[in-house]
């Protein structure tokens, strides 16, 4: 017992307890994992646009010199002096030859997809030390900040609605000001924000119209030589000087080509990552194919990135650029950026590292299974420099960024092979170098692993099918992981946080038979689970929420809960539909090991159209905010009473 209470004392500490956001740029479906299967096919019909995209790739390459091809390294998985020795393109001839294999056979009629999908565009605290306890976004890793669409350092709160931002104070809910990036040739959408110091960071989606000019014809009909309206994107980190939060200054603008697609804040310094649509057709231009990149601190003029800058990973099928730039928010110094052929899907950092995935999928007709290869890149950071260190394959495919997690120094990866009835889920742990040095395989066959989370020296997985068995996991000896305890219980959670050192919880559905045979979500469900004896974990009591179409992003979006650990209570926003009535609610629960989750109180309101979501709630102090498209309003956290509330312009 003792034993285990160290392991969890040393696993809090990675935890940010906190709460917070994100605002989802595109529908989610409430089946993570179903979304993930549609995910992984969607790039190939080229609507990568938004994709959990920034990884590097699939296969490490080294270029063969005689012949001018490439071929993959056999050479051992660590990476000497990788900051020099990446490999890359010899010249254009070699790229081309790489995009036009990975493109299919109808070359045009899937460019023409491309360029129709492309429209679909994203709209979508950690830093000012204050006295007053506030809200800060629920992160994976201690001391990584991610980003969301909502931030306060404990006295303004810094917002993203309505594709602009507000500065808003707290304190009286005075609207200080309003960021809107406006520009005649762009149409431009805020995702996300930081706020470090006196410093607002938005990361912001912009698309400018272009024309494809093609000079040669196409036998297909409903091909046209001019394609108009294609959408060139470009993803930027806008830093502003918020000193005066009644006048922020713009004072630097970093660009990337492509969409964003995620970041991280280590103390002051900012990684950002974009994806780019690639493609090839005969005529094409050089200028076409390579990718942009613009740093104002350097100039104010977009430069473009050259072939031989560009590093290769064979055996991705995925026509996209990769860009990952890191910057110091508080210096002037150049960004550092590197660009990768190849497509991604998750990223998970730690302090020092950032680790990013790649899937390979293919379908065995032979053995009527789907194959799915996970490839891990594991890149040093040290003062906004990336440096690739390492990388590893696995069989199977990762669930999120919380599949994945680093503990003194080595990485755990939980992985779900195949799909329907026919699946395993394995447990992989790597040293630094990302050597295998233990697995756990055979887990749960027939199921799909729907969440994770690793403690320090515990691992929790969640798999299902009918019902929800929780895994708890050894990991104190991480040569030799060993399933201690599981519990099989109806339904499912999507996602599992912390609570203290023998207690986690768990949110997501319960379900029950359909008249298929089937399951069926019925309600949303919190349970709470005591693990204090690893092989014998209990679920001490649960509350159910909603009806069968309820719905919340925190099934998604970790960033969408709420927690104030010291008040003991949790809650997160619920959309809840009935027949032809959908109202919005946020309700809050004290948290009792005795007594269970106790309604503390409720906030409601007719669901009228996108303008009425309820997309956070946040507290300050004794305050607490609820957050809509068009609005804020300021309860007492102790009465829940209303005090004040404020219509963004």
């Amino acid at each position: 017992m003792n034993s285990n209470k160290e392991n969890y004392k040393k696993a809090i500490s990675q935890i940010h307890p906190s709460e917070e956001l994100k605002n989802q740029t595109f529908d989610k479906v409430t089946q993570k994992k179903r979304k993930k299967r549609i995910a992984l096919t969607r790039y190939i019909a080229a609507c990568a646009v938004f994709a959990i995209c920034l990884s590097v790739g699939a296969f490490y390459v080294k270029e063969k010199q005689a012949n001018n091809q490439f071929e993959i390294d056999k050479s051992p998985q660590t990476i000497a002096n990788a900051e020099n020795n990446l490999p890359r393109f010899k010249d254009m001839d070699q790229l081309k030859e790489v995009i036009k294999g990975n493109n299919s056979k109808d070359t045009y009629k899937n460019a023409k997809s491309i360029l129709e999908s492309a429209d679909a565009t994203t709209a979508s605290t950690t830093t000012n030390e204050a006295k007053t306890d506030y809200s800060r976004t629920n992160t994976q890793v201690d001391n990584v900040d991610e980003a969301d669409i909502v931030k306060t350092d404990g006295k303004y709160i810094y917002y993203i609605a309505q594709n602009k931002v507000y500065i808003v104070n707290s304190e009286n809910l005075k609207q200080e000001s309003t960021i809107a990036i406006e520009s005649d040739k762009e149409r431009i959408y805020p995702s996300e924000i930081y706020i470090n110091k006196n410093k607002l960071i938005v990361l912001v989606n912009s698309n400018m119209v272009k024309t494809m000019q093609t000079d040669v014809a196409s036998t297909d009909e409903t091909y046209i030589d001019r394609v108009s309206g294609n959408v060139e994107p470009m993803s930027r980190a806008i830093v502003y000087d918020v000193s005066d939060k009644e006048n922020p200054k713009q004072i630097r603008e970093v660009a990337l080509d492509g969409y964003y697609v995620n970041s991280r804040m280590i103390g002051d310094n900012l990684y950002f990552i974009s994806s780019k649509n690639v493609w090839y057709y005969g005529g094409i231009k050089d200028d076409d194919i390579l990718p942009l990149a613009r740093d104002t601190a350097v100039s104010k003029e977009k430069q473009r990135i050259d072939c031989t800058k560009i590093a290769y990973f064979e055996g991705t099928k995925n026509n996209s650029f990769t860009m990952v730039a890191g910057f110091n928010t508080e210096k002037n110094e150049p960004a550092i950026t590197e660009t990768f052929y190849g497509a991604s899907e998750e990223i998970y950092a730690s302090e020092n590292n950032i680790y990013i995935t790649s899937v390979d999928y293919s379908y065995n007709a032979f053995i009527e299974r789907e194959i799915y290869k996970t490839t891990i890149y594991k890149f040093n950071l040290e003062e906004a420099k990336i440096k690739l260190q390492c990388k590893t394959e696995m069989e199977g495919n990762i669930n999120n960024q919380f599949s994945i997690d680093e503990y003194d120094g080595n990485l755990r990866v939980a992985t779900t092979l195949g799909s329907g009835d026919k699946t395993e889920n394995r447990l992989y742990i790597y040293d630094k170098d990302l050597n295998e040095i233990g697995k756990i395989d055979n887990m749960a066959n027939g199921e799909e692993i729907y969440s994770v989370r690793f403690i320090g020296k515990v691992g929790y997985i969640v798999t299902f099918k009918e019902i929800d068995p929780l895994f708890v996991i050894d990991l104190s000896d991480p040569t030799r992981p060993e399933i201690k305890g599981e519990l099989k219980i109806p339904g499912y959670s999507s996602y599992i946080h912390p609570y203290d050192e023998t207690h986690i919880i768990g949110i997501g559905h319960n379900t029950k038979t359909n008249q298929y045979g089937g399951t069926q979500n019925t309600t949303m469900k919190m349970s709470m689970f005591d693990v204090s004896d690893l092989e014998n974990p209990k679920e001490m009591f649960s509350v159910d929420i909603g009806n069968k179409y309820a719905y919340s992003e925190i099934t998604s979006n970790h960033k969408a809960l709420f927690y104030n650990k010291a008040k003991n209570l949790i809650g997160f926003p619920v959309t809840i539909t009935d027949y032809n009535d959908t109202k919005e609610e946020f309700t809050l629960y004290t948290i009792d090991l005795e007594k269970g989750f106790v309604e503390y109180g409720k906030i409601e309101q007719t669901k009228k159209d996108w303008r009425t979501n309820i997309k956070r709630g946040i507290y300050i102090g004794d305050s607490f905010y609820i957050l809509a498209e068009t609005k804020i309003t300021k309860y007492n956290l102790e009465t829940l009473e209303k005090i004040d509330e404020i219509k963004l312009d």
